[in-house]
């Protein structure tokens, strides 16, 4: 019996991790940019930091445009854009071919995952695709990047397999391959039957209402940490002025009209335990990957701009609605001063 066929939006680290992951389930097909197709031919190699293994993963193809596949069913499609790209020409319009061939008929059931990350990008990707939310679902990819000298090589890894790899991962926490915002139940469980290996699931459920509040939260906590430099997270911590700054800027989004009561509740429930147990924890669990430099080499570069864009358009909507925001237009100041 053939497998179902999954579409891979990018074949970067995070398409590549994802892709390899589930292909024991499925037929994995990239959509990539035009003329980059060369590129990213197998096979490819995957280092896990974790288990300090190599894997070959060789089993999928690679397609430039949306009418290869025309007539093809898919039972899910995976959107690694970020949120910066997402919103972007080329990413909208990549987005909205990949909606074309969703309404299709023999794609009727077919569902999107993404992970990006902006204010009301779940709203774009819905407008541009023309689906409906219940076939729509957020998720938070494992930890995986390119070979750089950014993210040195542990000590205690094989260095000559490791120098061999495309893409290097490891896991936020034991087991960990995709978190999912928990909003669409049936989607979810759809979801972990492409996860579940040997009876492992890969796949860690959050609660879907946290959704609006923990994506904006950790947007803001990263920003800030970028600010400080990526170092260890106690020495960002122990930065008093800046650690405060931000916890203050986390009250200001929370008290946003948006959030209504839940979010005016929030504000005096989430403080600095909360904003510690955010991130703290994966620099732990992510070993022997460094989870900060990690951070410095994604977040204060290739994604930079996704996360300052979000702060940037939370903070326009609280000025527009009359809000003061003094704490979260210093940090947004103070980051925009980097670049």
């Amino acid at each position: 019996m053939p497998k179902p066929k999954v579409l891979i939006v990018g074949c970067g680290a995070v398409g590549l991790s994802q892709g390899y992951h589930i292909s024991h389930s499925a037929d994995c097909t990239y959509l990539v940019r035009p003329g980059r197709k060369p590129a990213f031919e197998p096979p490819k190699h995957l280092y896990s930091y974790k288990d300090d293994t190599l894997h070959e993963f060789s089993s999928y193809r690679v397609i430039e445009s949306v009418s290869e596949v025309k007539g093809e069913e898919f039972a899910f499609v995976f959107d690694t854009l970020d949120g910066y790209t997402a919103r972007s020409e080329s990413g909208t319009a990549t987005i909205r071919s990949v909606g074309e061939l969703l309404k299709e008929p023999q794609n009727a059931n077919s569902f999107v995952v993404y992970d990006a990350a902006g204010l009301d990008i779940e709203e774009h990707y819905l407008s541009t695709l023309g689906i409906a939310r219940s076939r729509l679902l957020f998720g938070v990819s494992l930890l995986a990047h390119q070979p750089t000298p950014q993210i040195p090589i542990p000590e205690t890894a094989n260095k000559s397999l490791a120098s061999k790899a495309d893409i290097l991962y490891s896991t936020p926490s034991a087991g960990m391959i995709l978190v999912v915002m928990n909003t669409q139940p049936s989607l979810t469980k759809k979801l972990e039957a492409f996860y579940d290996v040997k009876g492992k699931q890969g796949i860690q459920r959050a609660p879907g209402f946290l959704a609006p509040y923990v994506v904006p939260l950790s947007m803001l906590q990263l920003v800030a940490w970028n600010i400080d430099g990526f170092g260890p997270f106690k020495q960002f911590r122990a930065n008093t002025e800046l650690w405060n700054l931000m916890l203050r800027a986390q009250t200001e989004i929370l008290n946003l009209p948006r959030f209504g009561w839940t979010g005016w509740l929030l504000s005096f429930v989430v403080g600095d335990w909360f904003a510690v147990q955010m991130h703290a924890p994966f620099e732990v669990n992510a070993k022997p990957l460094d989870y900060a430099m990690f951070n410095a080499f994604h977040h204060g570069g290739k994604v930079a701009k996704q996360d300052r864009r979000m702060l940037e358009d939370v903070l326009s909507e609280g000025e527009k609605g009359g809000r003061k925001m003094p704490a979260l237009k210093e940090i947004i100041k103070k980051a925009s001063e980097l670049s």
